[in-house]
């Protein structure tokens, strides 16, 4: 009898090993069944715009299964870009609660967050959160580029210029142009001219052909009764910024103050081989036309009609011809037809963002649309310059 127990022991141990995994086996299979069910819940729940009720049974969901965790995330992400913040913050303050988190799963969840509190507008939140993470070498870059883009919301440059001034060699050359415009901003807030001037040749020195530091410095200069400062700093825009130079044209006038038309008629052609636009071809041209140099000024503009077709050239050569006509029927029409193309012009927009097509009638260093530095710039072409 003691043989026949001792025979049937392995045949038992074999038994309970194969129910045990089977037992295992159903009872995983219960678990993805009954998860596969929440998730689908959660999704009609999500279709049906019952947000509120998808939020609570996926977070319900991660005291299930660790693994969805990353499924979690790109739920939140898709909750702010919705512009359901509120939800995407409460997603992601879960996670971050959780104790069996990795450091690193902890620092994901954490860049998601600071990105919710931006979208949020509570900024204060999320500066700490990326102060924290711009120490952790893996979302550092990240992290310092939410930094730049908050002090850039907040107007608090000297912090944005604080953190692109830690950023490796390579990074701030990356990011020269923009730093050359954060100086540019504190220098526009500046309590006097010899700080702003200041404020002005720091920007130079991030971009030295960051063309507005070199225009409002002419203008500094101008005011200070300095012509020699003013006139090196328009040379320079020229050669650095040609477009540009069409809104320095009072400042260039002015400097010279018809007392050398000779050198401010040199300034001109010279910003013309540069690759100014029509803005500086009238402005010759109507120096040419107050020097009693009309001939001049016509074929000057006819050969750079021919060349570069423009509506604020051509309407300069029918005043002139205008000038020219004899009292009649024709001088009449070819005055309707100049104040057409005037009207023309007027209503066309001066300027368009290089970066996302952003037109506008003024001048922004920053466009208010894509946010992008130094990007609007004087359209080209027959309705521009």
């Amino acid at each position: 009898m003691l043989e026949i127990l001792f025979l049937l022991l392995p045949i038992a141990a074999g038994y309970g090993w194969y129910m045990g995994r089977r037992s295992l086996r159903q009872k995983s299979a219960n678990q993805q069944k009954s998860l596969s069910r929440d998730y689908f819940t959660g999704l009609n729940f999500l279709l049906s715009n019952e947000s509120d009720k998808a939020v609570d049974l996926f977070i319900s969901m991660l005291d299930v299964d660790d693994e969805t965790i990353d499924t979690h995330m790109s739920l939140g992400s898709l909750f702010r870009k919705r512009g359901e913040v509120d939800r995407s913050i409460r997603i992601h303050q879960n996670l971050i609660a959780r104790p069996s988190l990795t450091a690193e799963q902890r620092d994901d969840a954490m860049m998601e967050l600071g990105k919710d509190y931006v979208a949020a507008g509570i900024f204060d939140r999320a500066e700490e959160i990326f102060l924290q993470l711009v120490k952790q070498e893996q979302h550092s870059e990240e992290a310092e580029q939410q930094l730049i883009s908050i002090y850039q919301v907040t107007k608090e440059w000297t912090k944005a210029i604080d953190i692109t001034s830690r950023l490796p060699r390579k990074r701030q050359q990356q990011l020269s142009h923009d730093t050359a415009h954060f100086y540019c901003q504190l220098a526009d807030e500046a309590e006097n001219t010899e700080q702003a001037i200041k404020r002005y040749n720091s920007a130079l020195k991030q971009d030295e052909n960051c063309g507005r530091a070199l225009l409002e410095l002419a203008k500094l200069y101008l005011a200070e009764g300095d012509s020699k400062n003013c006139i090196n700093m328009l040379n320079r825009l020229s050669k650095a910024d040609s477009e540009l130079f069409a809104d320095a044209l009072v400042t260039a006038k002015a400097c010279y103050s018809d007392k050398d038309v000779t050198a401010y008629k040199e300034m001109l052609s010279q910003a013309l081989t540069d690759g100014a636009g029509a803005s500086i071809v009238v402005a010759l041209a109507q120096q040419y036309t107050l020097d009693n140099e009309s001939k001049v000024a016509e074929s000057m503009l006819l050969n750079e009609l021919y060349r570069h077709p423009t509506m604020r050239g051509f309407q300069y050569l029918m005043q002139l011809h205008i000038e020219q006509a004899e009292e009649g029927q024709a001088k009449q029409s070819l005055t309707q037809l100049e104040q057409l193309v005037e009207q023309q012009i007027k209503y066309r927009p001066n300027y368009r963002c290089n970066a996302c097509g952003f037109p506008s009638h003024s001048l922004y260093w920053q466009c208010p649309s894509c946010k992008t530095w130094g990007s609007i710039k004087r359209i080209r072409g027959l309705d521009g310059e």
